[in-house]
């Protein structure tokens, strides 16, 4: 077993578990198994030594966050200031080196994703995965922690079957409020107010939210829940199998989706009832004035075939646990390893000693990414916005002016046809972090590049932030296809500071894209 557990953790051990609050410090942790590993976090399940109780660490890289300091503080403050019986209770948080580490309550039989996975891969998805009234007891939880949610004047933005999480107990909470967002502020919960920024995963994403005309409100969410409805029920949200841009044009463009949508023929899903097809239609109203709030969602006939939480254990809860139980026998830690996951050549994964060598596998994949001077930075504005300072490298500062966009061959593909169209020579230009104007330089080429891909690329190097992946991607294609155009400025979605006036000449909220 892994320990974290130093001098400081010892002494709180003394103290009495019931009297301590969760602590405020690192070391009174001890990370046991690994619950989840994903592009940006890893989960945990890990033992609070002061209070001799378990719980769950989800870990967050700063490096590849895509999010400013002072909004994952705010989303932090949020997430800990919910007390819902429907919604993941956040404990606390800190800062370990490059990382946030975030608190909070273990809910041991995993999300409802996990389970969605299993049951495809067993072949049990054919005619629908899970039984109406399951699904049912499920969305009814869910809701209840939306409409919670929405009366305190938060969205969630997020809105899947990764995000809904079970307990042994039969609970179901939602969680992961890594995009969520307050609306209202001192207490005016008005449903008028709106958000501007484009965050979300694009399967689940309002068409009002892809559109980027009007804003969105609390409606958002309830389209969100809409397909997450068809993803239990199917075991996958309408358009999965496409890119992101493709699921963009996709829901712009076409009717809304519905059962049928995910279908090979159309009986497929015959066994789902009237009342649960007519739920989702109501969520899933392009016009979002049309939609019901979640609170008049909830009088659905749907919800009356719910069940109590006993039913929720003995139907899908206990087949939950084996699979979480399965999930972390397949992980096999390192010897002596202080708890870090890693995936090896063979795809694998793999724990490996904290300390990185400069060497192996790992360590030379951390050192891809953000420069050093922009993680030292990201890491110590981070610590002040949380309250919490420690020790950070002294990094020489220096003014980047241009920069030559890295190509890592990740997104290229070799062309069968042998595209002889010469590539383009490309400059976006935009401000930085620090408000800078600088060039970024690359290419693209016909029949190996994509403009998602590129996009992606941009984003992950840390040179365009990750709201603007998808409208960097989308004026890129723009070009590529019209290779009259030589220049094009366009709003970003990251948008300015509250202090700033958005200026399209001055590329403040704004980019420029231009073949050199």
């Amino acid at each position: 077993m892994a320990t974290a557990t130093g001098s400081s953790g010892a002494a709180a051990a003394s103290e009495t578990p019931s009297a301590q609050p969760w602590p405020n410090i690192r070391e009174a942790y001890e990370i046991k198994t690994v619950l989840g590993h994903g592009a940006t976090a890893t989960v945990h399940k890990a033992v609070c030594i002061p209070r001799d109780e378990e719980c769950a660490i989800k870990r967050i890289n700063l490096e590849k966050c895509n999010t400013t300091m002072e909004e994952l503080a705010k989303e932090i403050q949020a997430m800990c200031l919910c007390k819902h019986v429907n919604v993941v209770q956040y404990f606390t948080s800190f800062v370990v080196k490059d990382e946030i580490w975030l608190v909070m309550r273990l809910l041991e039989a995993g999300s409802c994703l996990d389970l969605i996975k299993y049951m495809m891969k067993k072949g049990k998805g054919k005619g629908g995965l899970f039984e109406e009234a399951v699904i049912a007891t499920i969305l009814r939880e869910t809701l209840q922690g939306l409409d919670y949610l929405h009366e305190n004047g938060q969205l969630h933005r997020d809105i899947k079957a990764g995000n809904i999480l079970l307990g042994s107990d039969g609970t179901v909470q939602l969680a992961d409020f890594g995009v969520s967002s307050w609306i209202a502020t001192g207490g005016d919960l008005s449903r008028d107010k709106v958000r501007t920024t484009f965050v979300g995963t694009p399967c689940w994403m309002a068409p009002e939210v892809m559109e980027q005309v009007t804003g969105y409100n609390f409606k958002a969410d309830i389209w969100s829940f809409g397909i997450l409805a068809i993803e239990l029920a199917t075991g996958a949200a309408p358009y999965a199998k496409f890119p992101a841009m493709k699921v963009l044009m996709l829901t712009l463009q076409n009717e809304p989706p519905n059962l049928d949508s995910c279908s090979e023929n159309k009986d497929e899903y015959k066994k789902y009832s009237k009342e649960f097809r007519k739920m989702i239609s109501k969520c899933l109203q392009k016009d979002p004035t049309k939609r019901p709030t979640a609170s008049e969602l909830l009088k659905s006939q749907f919800f009356k075939k719910a069940r109590d939480k006993k039913y929720l254990i003995e139907s899908l809860i206990q087949e939950g646990l084996k699979v979480r139980q399965a999930q972390q026998q397949n992980v096999k830690r390192v010897p002596g390893s202080s708890g870090r996951l890693h995936r090896t050549v063979d795809g694998a994964w793999e724990w490996s000693d904290e300390e990185l060598d400069a060497e192996s596998e790992e360590g030379k994949s951390a050192s891809i990414g953000r420069s050093p001077r922009v993680r030292a930075q990201y890491k110590e504005d981070l610590e002040n916005e949380m309250g919490t300072k420690t020790e950070t490298e002294s990094i020489k500062d220096e003014d980047v002016k241009t920069v030559d966009a890295p190509r890592s061959g990740e997104t290229e593909q070799i062309s069968d046809g042998g595209d002889q169209t010469p590539p383009l020579s490309l400059i976006l230009r935009l401000r930085n972090a620090s408000k800078e104007l600088h060039d970024i330089r690359f290419e693209f080429k016909a029949g190996q590049d994509t403009p998602n891909g590129l996009s992606q690329e941009l984003v992950k190097e840390g040179l365009v932030d990750g709201r603007d992946v998808i409208v960097v991607a989308a004026n890129l294609e723009k070009v590529v296809q019209n290779r009259e155009c030589k220049s094009m400025t366009f709003r970003l979605n990251s948008g300015c500071e509250v202090n700033e006036v958005p200026d399209d000449k001055a590329l403040i909220g704004f980019a420029q894209l231009t073949v050199s």
